[in-house]
């Protein structure tokens, strides 16, 4: 079975130069692999025309599917409608269909049509256009030579709407055979402990594995076939997965697209109970983390931003003798804002956060990148401590993230 070979391309100087982040490429990736399709070639180009033709002679020569994001708005740096007409030897003309809906969009907003956006109507002659039903911005679907070639506005809502509606149905007709895969996503282990344990993946052949890290939520392993007999491949992967599951069942906490904070959530509201979280170095992402989480009020209680030593005597009732004794970074001073956050709360969780973040405040006996995460629940306040190295904000990450790992182990504990 020969694979669907799709490349995506971002354009914009805005992506080259770090002013904008490419969440348009994540999204597609992601989009594309849920229906079983994957990106073989990923790539950004600046708004230079050269440029752009010489990334498209590699695309358009080695892969069945070339997407494209940005470029196709009124402006005289949006220029993959001129450029891609040049490549396929294709001219520019005016199609009043494409004004009139260009029009009409901006005529039942209430607005009148900007200067410049009817150069949005000169659409290639032997393209199909993509109706932009979100914005203005027609896409534009070449179908030549046995491939093709889908571009799409840069705006991510406009994206979105044709790669749905459009592009990833047209996709689905293409493709030969079945790609599946399997997500087991663990957490509180490092991608070398998990190499450890696992071993050579010699037993899981043909199933590939790879190995997916992040500071936030853990090492995710993906396990993913291809074949023409889809219940054949499924029946192989499976058979694999829970060879692999067998290894390092006690760090799986889904098997899933969901984040440890949506499990963690879930966990909770099936047990009917309620969280409170003490921050000191992390300054509310613990919290910002699971708030942006839909439904998460009816389970986060509240959260307390506690940075100062005087905060955590105040709201949380850590006592003065215990900061001068051992410190604000110190197992006793977890233990305590913990404690004092379940309390104050009246609520049946609570985790508590304090460290040292950097680049500075570090000594010898306290080094930077220190931190104490707390629990505090029915049977009483559990604190560990970690050694962090790296920049102030992947500190508090890796942080946040420790002090979710111990409520995760904890609440299984309680479950089990």
């Amino acid at each position: 079975m020969k694979e669907l070979q799709i490349e995506l391309i971002a354009v914009g100087d805005e992506i080259l130069i770090g002013h904008t982040l490419d969440t348009n490429s994540h999204w597609i990736a992601n989009l594309l692999s849920e229906a079983g399709l994957r990106i073989r070639w990923m790539s950004a180009v600046g708004d230079d025309a050269n440029d752009m033709r010489h990334l498209l002679r590699h695309a358009w020569n080695r892969a069945d599917v070339v997407l494209i994001t940005g470029g196709l708005g009124p402006t005289p740096d949006d220029i993959t409608r001129p450029t891609l007409a040049h490549f396929f030897d294709d001219e520019l003309i005016e199609r009043l269909d494409l004004r009139a809906l260009i029009h009409d969009r901006f005529e039942a907003r209430g607005l009148p049509l900007p200067y410049g956006c009817e150069i949005m109507a000169q659409f290639p002659s032997r393209a199909q256009p993509i109706l932009n039903r979100e914005g203005s911005a027609p896409g534009i679907h070449y179908s030549e030579e046995g491939r093709e070639l889908f571009s799409m506005p840069g705006v991510p809502s406009e994206m979105r709407e044709m790669m749905t509606e459009y592009v990833l149905p047209r996709l689905r007709q293409r493709a030969q055979g079945v790609y599946c895969f399997h997500l087991l996503k663990t957490i509180g282990i490092w991608e070398s402990q998990l190499y450890q344990i696992i071993g050579e993946t010699e037993a899981l052949a043909p199933v590939q594995l790879a190995y997916l890290p992040s500071i936030d939520h853990g090492v995710t392993l993906r396990l993913s076939l291809a074949g023409t007999d889809e219940a054949a491949v499924k029946d192989e992967l499976n058979r694999k997965v829970n060879l692999l599951r067998h290894k390092i069942a006690p760090h799986v906490f889904c098997e899933d697209t969901r984040s440890i904070d949506e499990v963690l959530l879930q966990m909770l509201r099936e047990r009917g109970e309620r969280l409170a979280a003490a921050e000191s170095c992390t300054g509310g992402l613990l919290c910002h983390r699971l708030v942006s989480i839909p439904g998460s009020s009816d389970v986060l209680d509240r959260g307390f931003v506690t940075y100062s030593n005087q905060s955590k005597i105040d709201l949380l009732g850590v006592r003065a003798e215990t900061l001068a004794r051992w410190g604000a970074v110190s197992e006793e001073t977890a233990a305590e804002m913990a404690e004092g956050a379940r309390r104050a709360a009246g609520v049946e969780h609570a985790l508590s956060v304090t460290g040292i973040a950097g680049p500075s405040g570090g000594t010898a006996e306290k080094p930077v990148g220190l931190v104490y995460v707390g629990y505090s629940g029915p049977g009483g306040a559990v604190v560990e401590s970690r050694r962090f190295s790296g920049s102030r904000d992947a500190n508090r990450r890796r942080s946040a993230a420790a002090a979710l790992t111990l409520l995760w182990r904890q609440i299984k504990d309680l479950s089990a």
